[in-house]
């Protein structure tokens, strides 16, 4: 597959060429095996387990799952920084070199806490744990408004569908068993098999959730060291212009705002209400680590690797608006959905978690496709500029942090309702119920409100779209079982 990466020249005057920009696509693809690791290792059941164990309340839940959308705004210096001096690729380096540091004080600094002051210096724990977080995410929005605008001006315009889903596939062959070695270690290893049945999360587990996380930090630099070996594309220092300037155009641009408008909406209702399907998993489905991990992780990383390459052509052939469509659409019954799953019905969630990764990667590609085409050098005297990523992210920010706060308050309000539908077997409704059918309207909301004004006037019809995505998948699947068959059958035929 790495042979198979674009490397089409590019007109842009600071474009890679040749030799270089094969270089480049290659060390990005690999870094992202190694980066897949870091992220997968730290999130899931690990990270929900170590908050609980510090005696994180449900408001606490949300605000951890907030935190990421705060510390996006550190993107609007960096923006400002990365246009006054164009040293993308140092900025880049220092904040995500930080990112994935932060995780050794992460594991070890709270547990230091209660180790030295007792059982009754969790909450202060806590709040250390939360700001570290919050430093750590602070890191990837710097580093990342850089990288978003270095990539720009390093992959191809006409083939960036492609490479980066292509991308994503890679950091999936190392996530998938990334997720079963962690959910299997905290099972058999950690003992936090039964901690879902009213057990508090042990010393022991926390211990091995730390060790975790060092050893997902050692994979994190891994993946920002390759970068060292990656050419830097110039870009020319613009020191006159000021913040309101660089903020400007995008904030003028209307299909800019209606469309980052539409993602705000999606993050609000889908971003941080993960936190709180992890946690509905472990305390009221009463699953394991590893099934956690498997409904999570890996099983919508098997459904990623299979989508990611015909989201990438639906959005290079047909453009982005149909993939949206048919992505956000296909995300409302899917929120909806998890409130069937409450009485202990743990198939569906495999099913729920494998088309929300499936439809949700397809609202990211054309999300990130988007925000790179504007954040390029081609019309940075014009209309582009490092300004958009750095306006997008403060809109995902606010949208993330309210939904955060939002989900979390309710969920503290609600901690102790509960309301029996008597419908299909189901068990009484609990604040997790309400917060996944808020999640399902808000997300219908966002469908109907902004994506009508939304325009793409090279985009095809969704119907089109939509053809050409069934027919891929079906063709994909089918290759996928009949292959096995027909080895095995020619092996047969030779013997």
């Amino acid at each position: 597959m790495l042979t198979s990466i674009p490397t089409e020249p590019d007109q842009r005057p600071h474009a890679l060429r040749g030799k270089d920009l094969r270089r480049a696509l290659v060390l990005t693809t690999v870094a992202w095996v190694f980066g897949s690791v870091w992220l997968t290792a730290t999130s899931g059941a690990p990270l929900t387990l170590f908050a609980k164990g510090l005696g994180a309340s449900n408001f606490q839940i949300g605000l951890l799952a907030a935190l990421p959308f705060v510390a996006s705004l550190a993107s609007l210096p960096a923006s400002v920084l990365i246009d006054r001096t164009g040293a993308r690729k140092l900025i880049f380096l220092s904040g995500l070199y930080l990112q994935r540091i932060m995780w050794f004080p992460i594991a070890i600094v709270p547990l230091w806490i209660i180790h030295a002051y007792g059982p009754g210096a969790t909450s202060t724990a806590m709040g250390v744990f939360l700001v570290m977080v919050l430093i750590m995410h602070a890191g990837q929005a710097s580093g990342g408004t850089a990288w978003v605008s270095w990539m720009a001006d390093v992959v191809p315009e006409r083939s960036r569908g492609k490479y980066f889903s292509r991308r994503r596939q890679w950091g999936l062959l190392s996530a998938i068993p990334t997720a079963l070695v962690v959910g299997y270690a905290l099972d058999h290893w950690a003992g936090g098999a039964h901690h879902g049945q009213g057990q508090p999360v042990s010393m022991q587990t926390m211990i091995w959730i730390a060790g975790i996380f060092m050893v997902a930090a050692v994979f994190g630099n891994l993946d920002i060291a390759m970068f060292h070996w990656v050419k830097p594309v110039r870009a020319a220092p613009r020191a006159h212009l000021p913040l309101h300037e660089s903020l400007r155009r995008p904030l003028k641009n209307k299909q800019f705002l209606w469309f980052a408008g539409f993602v705000g909406t999606m993050i609000f209702a889908v971003g941080p209400i993960g936190q709180f399907v992890t946690l509905y998993l472990i305390e009221k489905v009463g699953v394991n680590n590893l099934q956690t991990q498997l409904i999570l992780l890996v099983t919508p990383s098997v459904a990623q690797l299979i989508v990611l390459p015909v989201w990438g052509k639906v959005i290079d052939r047909y453009g982005r608006k149909p993939a949206l469509v048919i992505a956000s659409l296909g995300l409302v019954p899917v929120g909806l959905g998890w409130c069937l799953m409450n009485s202990g019905i743990a198939w569906l969630g495999y099913v729920l978690a494998v088309l929300g990764a499936a439809l949700w990667v397809g609202v990211e590609v054309a999300n990130f496709n988007l925000t790179l085409e504007m954040s390029g050098l081609a019309d940075a005297d014009d209309e582009g500029g490092s300004g958009y990523s750095a306006v997008s992210s403060v809109i995902t920010s606010v949208a993330g942090l309210a939904g955060g706060l939002t989900w979390g308050l309710i969920a503290q309000r609600l901690k102790d309702w509960s309301w029996d539908p008597h419908v299909l077997g189901l068990a009484p409704f609990t604040f997790y119920e309400v917060l996944f059918l808020l999640s399902g309207l808000i997300r219908l909301a966002a469908v109907v409100i902004f994506l009508p004004h939304i325009h793409e006037p090279k985009a095809r019809p969704t119907r089109e779209a939509l053809r050409f995505m069934t027919s891929n998948l079906y063709n994909n699947l089918f290759n996928a079982i009949v292959q096995p068959i027909r080895f095995l059958t020619n092996r047969r035929n030779r013997g």
